[in-house]
């Protein structure tokens, strides 16, 4: 196996989120995949061979996003909604050590689909976190 010798792992990253190329701060993402959905065509007569052939997806991805709550929140989050479309998606870019992008990802058809607050209990004394549920079409990996 021949590794390029100048290729390093991406450590100690951040990350940024942009949410209508509005910038918001969450404290985890997750749900960032990219597949297809394919169905295998048997050629008439060869039972032996096939061609898989890309098909329309069924269902959309989902990504999660969470950061805790402010008093005042003046960001695009106070106004999200579950039905609401994003015209400019949702962009994810990983930065290194020294603030520099190294990978950044675009969801491209994204809608809100849900928003929940963490549990509520007196007891804990933990930070009220909200959650966002955003389905989206295609992750697009940008230069």
């Amino acid at each position: 196996m021949d590794l390029d010798k100048s290729a390093k792992l991406t450590l100690n990253y951040r990350f940024k989120v942009l949410i209508d190329n509005q910038p918001v701060s969450f404290a985890k993402v997750t749900g960032l995949n990219m597949n297809v959905e394919t169905e295998m065509i048997s050629e008439g007569g060869h039972n032996g061979t096939g061609y898989i052939l890309e098909v329309p997806a069924k269902s959309s991805n989902v990504m999660r996003l969470e950061r805790g709550i402010y008093k005042k929140d003046t960001s695009i989050l106070a106004k999200l909604r579950p039905g609401m479309y994003l015209n400019q998606g949702v962009v994810v870019m990983v930065l290194g050590p020294g603030g520099e992008i190294q990978i950044k990802y675009s969801a491209e058809r994204a809608v809100v689909t849900k928003w929940e607050v963490s549990e509520l209990n007196a007891e804990n004394g933990q930070v009220l976190v909200s959650t966002f549920e955003i389905a989206y079409t295609r992750l697009a990996l940008l230069d």
